[in-house]
């Protein structure tokens, strides 16, 4: 007699449901951006360079997208990032100006990432795709002075200096993160040699 056997950990009742495993993904990628956002309150690396976060956040967007499996795994960070800066931040008004900037880069890795995958594990790509990604923060500032009439300081000697230097911390980022995810990657490949 031929019984099917089930092993208790693969069995219907331990596995999440279809529905569990992207609402996870979206909570833990929302939680990381809350993380990002503390990180960029408590550690202001001080360079006095506009965009010089751009090293930390756009690592951390091609880290969450390459590693999640939900559609839009930036913009859920990018969505955490903006509640946890409004939250952790003096100045809530100032870090709703910022958000959409934010919100835009993510949108664009994304986007990279549902046309071309290795777009964002390769390195040099990853740099290409995350600068670009990361200059629509100064045109999106640009936009809102124009529209609102507000200051941006970043841009007191014009869109020109603000754009090359979020490319090169955006693009700088975005290496890091994609080789973040490729060592990431080779260690369960290593372990089992």
């Amino acid at each position: 007699m031929n019984l099917p056997t089930t092993n208790a950990s693969t069995s219907s009742n331990s596995r999440p449901s279809v529905l569990e495993q992207p609402l996870r993904q979206v909570l833990l990628l929302f939680g990381c951006g809350v993380l990002l956002a503390g990180f960029h309150q408590a550690w202001d690396f001080a360079l006095g360079l506009p965009g010089h976060f751009g090293l930390v956040w756009m690592a951390g967007l091609i880290l969450a997208r390459a590693g999640a499996s939900v559609r839009f795994a930036a913009c859920c960070s990018a969505l955490g990032y903006a509640s946890g800066d409004v939250a952790f931040s003096g100045a809530a008004l100032h870090a709703l100006g910022q958000a959409p900037g934010y919100a835009l880069s993510a949108l664009l890795v994304d986007l990279a990432w549902q046309t071309r995958a290795t777009l964002i594990t390769r390195p040099v790509c990853a740099g290409l795709v995350g600068g670009l990604a990361f200059t629509c923060k100064p045109l999106t500032m640009a936009v809102l002075v124009a529209l609102f009439e507000i200051k941006a300081g970043s841009l007191r000697h014009g869109l020109g200096f603000p754009l090359l230097t979020h490319f090169c911390f955006g693009a700088t980022g975005a290496v890091i993160g994609a080789l973040l995810w490729q060592s990431a990657q080779a260690l369960p490949r290593s372990r089992d040699t």
